[in-house]
């Protein structure tokens, strides 16, 4: 009967688990049972994150490349100043025969037995420039070697004329070698449409003329080596000289390689003043 304890010997049948007991046995922990956690991550929080990351990403390639370009600048500055510190205002930049930088305004006109004696024809040429197989300039006896001309200007240049020469519309360039003693001149005569033309070479004076060798039994002079160097415009004309001792050594501190090229210099010049 209900509320009467089982009789004895009864088999005793065990009791279901509540459901509050399972919970017991299953969390064994006092309180309610805890929340499972969810692991799906913040979108937005790391959609944050990597704008910022390539934020700073760009903020640190803008920066290398501003530091980069103040260096260069600043290297490029410091390499300037060392050159001009280096390069001596009567030594070369770089050139085929290494020669110090023409002087803009050459030597003295010649007088006496050095003076021209001729008329240039209106069309020179090369033959007419360097007609005279002897000089007599100053005392000195100058013996023409070999002549030729060239065309484009730019061929017989180095260190930068030939720019120079064909931004000025030069025509042809003429050449002749002359030999007094052991010092040998190549003089050059460079032919311009103008008087105009001709003084953009003289304002933006640089480089110089090839010496001329190699046939005639001439040999090299003023090859990889400083020489010294003249040049003067002259009307539509502008006369070059570059001269040397005849051994090849350097001719810049060469007295004698000096002399002479400001002699036939200044000859050429009274030569085109003539003919001009």
């Amino acid at each position: 009967m209900p509320g009467q304890p089982p009789a004895q010997g009864a088999p005793q049948f065990p009791q279901q688990p509540q459901p509050w007991q399972q919970q017991q046995t299953q969390y064994p922990y006092p309180g309610p049972p805890p929340v499972q956690q969810s692991f799906e991550p913040d979108w937005q929080q790391l959609a944050d994150q990597r704008e910022a990351q390539v934020r700073r990403k760009r903020l640190m390639t803008g920066l290398g490349i501003g530091v980069g370009v103040v260096v260069l600048g600043a290297g490029a500055a410091a390499v300037a100043v060392l050159s001009q510190k280096d390069t001596p205002d009567n030594k070369p930049v770089a050139s085929p025969s290494a020669s110090a930088p023409a002087s803009p305004t050459g030597g003295a006109k010649p007088s006496g037995s050095g003076s021209p004696t001729k008329q240039l024809p209106p069309a020179i040429t090369a033959e007419a420039l360097f007609a005279d197989q002897s000089l007599n300039i100053g005392g000195h006896n100058y013996v023409r070697k070999s002549t030729t001309t060239d065309n484009p200007c730019w061929k017989a240049t180095g260190a930068g004329l030939g720019d120079v020469l064909t931004n000025a519309n030069c025509s042809q360039l003429m050449r002749g070698t002359y030999f007094s003693g052991n010092t040998a001149v190549t003089v050059g005569v460079a032919v311009f449409k103008s008087e105009t033309d001709a003084k953009k070479v003289g304002s933006g004076m640089k480089g110089q003329i090839q010496p001329l060798f190699g046939k005639d039994n001439v040999g090299e002079f003023c090859r990889n080596v400083a020489c010294a160097l003249t040049s003067r415009v002259e009307g539509r004309y502008v006369v070059f000289t570059v001269a040397g001792p005849i051994s090849g050594g350097a001719g810049d501190q060469d007295p004698l390689a000096q002399s002479s090229g400001k002699e036939l210099d200044g000859y050429f010049d009274q030569l085109l003043t003539k003919g001009a």
